[in-house]
């Protein structure tokens, strides 16, 4: 375990872009100090593509976003951190940088080729076995084929500072230095300045210039060029020239292709399946050493403190990438990944990681604050609304299975191609068997992928393999003799080791964003029983947390992983914690909800145009209201304009009545006239949804302090998501990206503060009075990390001592250390949550006087047993120990 001093005690997420910048921060950091922040945990803060909300289609490593500020700026803010005892975790993104024009190096590969210093620092087969991409990048921008979008002018030959450029879309990628030779024999009587300009540009490409020499030579040449007439006029001519514009074309380093044309074919790997997003070989050491030079400064000069790695899963040796960052940053550096963990599985404690950053906390607490056994009566229900989607795990096959067969199409190709260019089959094997064997494992991979690195392979890779195999070989029993060599590839005696090897990592690279397409971003739109559990990390099916499994889970994290994160949200969830709540809160009222469901089906369906919605989407449409339902209960129109284009990406994610390649247009506005005429002032719907909504918010609100208080005491670290100190009713991204007011918040706080001192008893009644707006959980955030804060120990290295059982109906443990403990308790639900007449049953060497942080009121234990009446007063309990 590292110091008290490196991790962090808490985390604040900043989603920075050009509308929250670095001065927008610096605003703010009194109120996260006052909030007890310690940690601020950055997006990716270095140069993007212009525009990004996000930052993880990086264009420049080396640089930080001027959208959001300036390495002065981050120098200030540093200072300003240290003042306050603060310090900053930074997300990193070592897996892909932007396809994009604004990627310097990408450029200058592009226009080089071979002689580029970057030429091999991108994960593109240049070697690829279609001819017409041998040597060259294909770039799947256009929205028609090359030949015709050149016969329309789509592509044009243009010039800048940088030099010689063809635009199409507005974006501009240089001119190949082999295309120099064809423009110099093209024209007869080329005028002096533009020969010599071509001459030049030709014998200087040839030279093993450092591309800031390169830079600067065509700078200098196109200064005083592009001033002139003589440019145009040249310009003008190659573009008339359509036969010349194509031979131009064909003499790059990169071919523009129709976006749909990697479907078929694709040389490069892709973030998932986003083609603007170009992979990194992260696992050369000379990428490695120069992505994160400028990274390494800023951690040297005492800029940054620790690391948030994105996307681990996407490196092809994701151990290996971990020790060189341990090496180059050293063991003070605190260092976390994301890592989505399958049930059952856990971070490799090799990796020398602190932890991960909390979606198995999210889905532990997320199913601890749900009741099963009216999760499990809505499930039925839902079930037999909808026989087709009863089977979830076979739902879950077959949508990766169109995944693989569709967006992956290609890559599915590749890896075929690739293992027999390994020679890991016969060169006789049924080439289309052996690829559907293969897909078909993939399909079936219980967890993201595996790690292999070393032969033979751990017995825990071999038996996630195996299990993965078994699965597959169940659904395609004729293709035995397929499975039978695939697991040939990690048997002890396989000839050719190190080539397995090699191949399983390959791979692996590609079986995660499978699961990631074909789960989360369709499956979790179609299966839609409660959508609470349709989360990043969570699953809604098959996964269960009792209370004595979050002891045991609470317990093993203190052990292993104290660093990890627990998030409740992120920018990747699909929907707000406080959303998420209020759904489960569905599983409390089970027969409510069937029947108001039935009752809404029945009431709307005068809106329902011929087949739109489909039952299910209007199923999905109901829980995402009560999910996202403003808090003062005005259904303005911008919740509605906010829930129609969730509506719209939810329905294309789903891939059934629509999707995002060719969009049923039809379809969606009949969704979209559908939740309109929902909140038409002169329908019943309103009324009934505001009588429904008074139900939920009687229950909702206690429990998401449940979530809050659970979040921030037990093991790990508490990272609160921008804004989220109050309701977080929000959407999946881009609406979880919406900016915060934090002048409502600073005042507040600054209310709640002064209040305290002065009249505790008007404070927590004022607090109740406005619960709809989120007060009583900023209050909780706030006294419960000021309270972590100054008892770091406690929390940090301090022990776990379940004091609850599965029968009670709330959580109950204690954090110690040496002679510090507290006690944590939180209500979860339950029918009868009445707490008068309860006890919580104390160990007897644990002190007898307790003091509530929240309320200021003092308990006696009696015999041992704690009274829990003070719940009735306010929902949950931080207690300290009183001495004397």
């Amino acid at each position: 375990m590292k110091t008290d001093t490196t991790y962090p005690l808490s985390t604040y997420r900043i989603q920075f872009n050009d509308a929250f910048t670095f001065a927008h921060l610096e605003e703010i950091l009194d109120y996260l100090q006052q909030l007890g922040i310690t940690t601020i945990y950055a997006s990716p803060i270095f140069d993007a593509v212009p525009g990004s909300l996000h930052g993880y289609d990086g264009i420049h490593p080396h640089r930080i976003n001027p959208a959001i500020g300036t390495l002065d700026d981050l120098r200030r803010i540093s200072a300003a951190l240290k003042q306050r005892g603060m310090t900053w975790i930074q997300d990193i993104v070592p897996n892909h940088m932007a396809l994009h024009p604004g990627n310097a190096w990408l450029m200058d590969t592009l226009e080089r080729g071979p002689s580029s210093p970057w030429y091999h620092f991108f994960d593109i087969d240049w070697e690829y076995r279609d001819p017409q991409l041998h040597g060259r990048l294909m770039i799947p921008f256009l929205d028609r084929p090359l030949p015709q979008a050149i016969a329309e002018k789509q592509i044009t030959f243009t010039a800048g500072t940088e030099g010689f450029k063809f635009d199409t879309g507005g974006l501009q990628f240089p001119l190949s230095a082999t295309a120099y030779n064809i423009l110099l024999d093209a024209f007869d009587n080329l005028h002096p300045q533009i020969y010599e300009c071509l001459l030049t540009l030709q014998q200087n490409s040839r030279l093993p210039l450092l591309p800031e020499d390169w830079s600067a030579q065509k700078q200098r040449l196109f200064a005083g060029l592009l001033q002139t007439t003589v440019l145009n006029e040249f310009l003008e001519q190659v573009n008339h020239h359509e036969a010349l514009l194509t031979l131009l074309l064909e003499q790059q380093y990169y071919l523009f292709t129709h976006w749909r044309e990697v479907e078929q074919r694709i040389n490069y790997r892709r973030f998932f399946t986003v083609n603007g997003l170009l992979t990194l070989r992260m696992e050369d050491k000379q990428v490695f050493d120069t992505w994160h030079k400028f990274l390494h400064e800023l951690y040297q000069e005492g800029l940054i403190q620790g690391l948030r790695i994105d996307h681990i899963d996407g490196l092809m040796e994701p151990a290996m990438y971990v020790r060189r960052l341990r090496e180059r940053f050293g063991d003070g550096c605190y260092i976390i990944a994301e890592k989505i963990l399958a049930e059952g599985e856990s971070l490799p404690e090799n990796w020398h990681l602190d932890g991960a950053t909390g979606y198995e906390f999210l889905s532990d607490v997320n199913h601890l604050l749900t009741n099963h056994w009216g999760d499990e009566k809505i499930s039925r229900f839902y079930r037999a609304l909808f026989p087709g989607l009863a089977k979830y795990r076979q739902l879950v096959q077959n949508k990766k299975t169109m995944i693989l067969q569709t967006q992956l199409s290609a890559e599915w190709d590749n890896l075929v191609h690739l293992l027999f260019q390994y020679q890991l089959a016969p060169k006789n094997t049924d080439r289309q068997k052996l690829k559907a064997a293969l897909g078909l494992w993939m399909v079936c991979m219980p967890v993201y992928r595996v790690y292999p690195e070393i032969w033979p392979l751990p017995e825990n890779d071999i038996h996630i393999l195996e299990e993965a195999l078994t699965a597959a070989a169940q659904r395609a029993p004729a293709l035995t003799a397929e499975f039978t060599l695939i697991r040939s590839w990690w048997e002890e005696d396989f000839e050719k080791p190190a080539v397995a090897l090699k191949f399983l990592k390959r791979l692996m690279q590609f079986t995660g964003p499978l699961t990631a397409k074909g789960v989360e971003d369709t499956v979790f739109y179609v299966y839609n029983a409660l959508l609470s559990h349709n989360e990043v990390g969570d699953s809604p099916a098959g996964y269960k947390c009792t209370p004595a499994t979050f002891h045991e889970r609470s317990i093993k994290r203190q052990e292993l992983f104290p660093g990890s994160l627990n998030a409740t949200a992120t920018h990747d969830t699909k929907r707000g914690e406080d959303a998420r709540i209020r759904l489960n809160v569905l599983t409390l009222l089970p027969d409510l909800w069937i029947q108001q469901v039935q009752q809404w089906h029945a009431m709307n369906s005068v809106f329902r145009e011929e087949t739109a919605p489909a039952q299910n989407d209007e199923y999905f449409i109901y829980q995402s209201i009560i999910a996202g339902f403003p808090e003062n209960n005005d259904p303005g129109e911008d919740f509605i304009t906010r829930l129609s284009d969730y509506l719209i990406k939810a329905l294309r994610e789903s891939k059934e009545h629509s999707n995002w390649t060719a969009p049923d247009e039809a379809y969606e506005n009949s969704c979209l006239r559908f939740i309109q005429q929902l909140f038409s002032p002169e329908h019943g719907f309103q009324e009934s949804l505001r009588i429904f909504m008074e139900k939920i918010n009687q229950h909702a609100p206690i429990y998401s302090l449940s979530q809050l208080l659970l979040k921030i005491t037990a093991p790990g670290i508490p990272d609160i998501y921008q804004g989220c100190e109050l309701w977080d009713f929000s959407f999946v991204d881009p609406d979880n990206r919406r900016p915060v007011n934090y002048l409502n918040r600073i005042n507040m706080l600054s209310l709640m503060q002064q209040l305290e001192k002065d009249d505790p008893a008007a404070l927590i009644k004022l607090l109740k009075e406005n619960r709809h707006f989120g007060w009583e959980k900023l209050f909780v955030a706030a006294k419960a990390l000021q309270f972590r804060k100054a008892h770091a120990a406690l929390f940090q290295q301090g022990s776990y001592l379940p004091l609850s059982g599965d029968q009670d109906p709330l959580i109950a443990y204690a954090r110690q250390h040496e002679q510090d403990i507290c006690l944590v308790i939180a209500p979860l639900l339950n029918a009868d949550n009445n707490m008068g007449q309860r006890w919580l049953v104390l160990d007897n060497d644990m002190p007898q006087q307790w003091r509530n942080i929240f309320t200021g009121e003092r308990v006696t234990t009696e015999n041992g047993k704690l009274p829990l009446a003070f719940l009735d007063r306010f929902p949950v309990a931080l207690l300290e120990m009183v001495s004397g």
